[in-house]
């Protein structure tokens, strides 16, 4: 089957197409099945529902599938309309469908989709290894010479990279001025390494405020580890890191 070429919509898209699942496991051979909706009061319906692929970030996008296409040997498009839910059926996974999925809705008359933020699958070849984690100290220069500085949270020797990294300060979770790396580097031993920036004016990096990284490991919408490093703020050059 065919699909028209289709520009991503990037402002609205994930505010009508849902994945609610960032990140999946499986083994080989499993069937798989991937979700995605549609907003509070966006109907399916009205739109033609597309499944996309990408092997790595930053590759082209590939069509897989669209809604009321005939299954092909290893995808399946369900689409359910009443629920307003399409899903997407792999059968017998294998190392090569360990990529990212996109679910997208589309107008027939306009080359304009708007697609959800994707489900990545990895389909295991072994163990699954937990983060390690570290806060890096800030530069001794960076303490002295400027009025910010920049906390650094490192997660490496993990796999797969189903990793998130979220800055909290207190119980608040903190957005703004937070550099996270858009995907994990694999090193050569096959494992995974994630950083974290924050920057942190020096006014605020006093004694009594604790940043804490939390890095958590998903399959599914459930996190399987949660790990989490914590420094505090200290007047001067000295800081204090656990």
């Amino acid at each position: 089957s065919t699909a028209p070429p289709l520009r991503v919509s990037l402002l609205t898209s994930a505010h009508i197409v849902l994945q609610s699942t960032r990140f999946m496991s499986a083994l080989p051979g499993d069937e798989v099945t991937l979700d995605c909706s549609m907003a509070a009061g966006v109907r399916m319906s009205s739109y033609i529902m597309y499944w996309y692929k990408q092997d790595h970030y930053g590759e082209p996008i590939q069509f897989i599938i669209k809604e009321n296409d005939k299954p092909t040997q290893n995808y399946e498009a369900i689409l359910n309309t009443n629920d307003n839910r399409f899903s997407l059926k792999v059968s017998k996974v294998t190392a090569q469908d360990s990529v990212t999925y996109y679910c997208a809705a589309g107008h027939s008359e306009a080359r304009t989709a708007y697609f959800g933020n994707g489900t990545k699958l990895t389909v295991l070849d072994r163990d699954i290894a937990e983060p390690k984690v570290k806060i890096l100290q800030p530069s001794g220069i960076e303490t002295r010479c400027k009025k910010t500085i920049t906390l650094v949270c490192v997660a490496e020797n993990f796999y797969p990279d189903h990793v998130s990294i979220t800055w909290t300060l207190g119980d608040k979770e903190i957005k703004e001025n937070v550099a996270t790396d858009p995907y994990a580097t694999e090193d050569k031993k096959n494992f995974f390494r994630k950083t974290s920036r924050l920057k942190v004016s020096k006014k605020e990096f006093k004694p009594q405020n604790k940043y804490i990284c939390t890095v958590s490991m998903y399959n599914g919408t459930q996190p399987i580890f949660e790990i989490a490093k914590e420094i505090n703020g200290i007047e001067g050059i000295s800081l204090d890191v656990n």
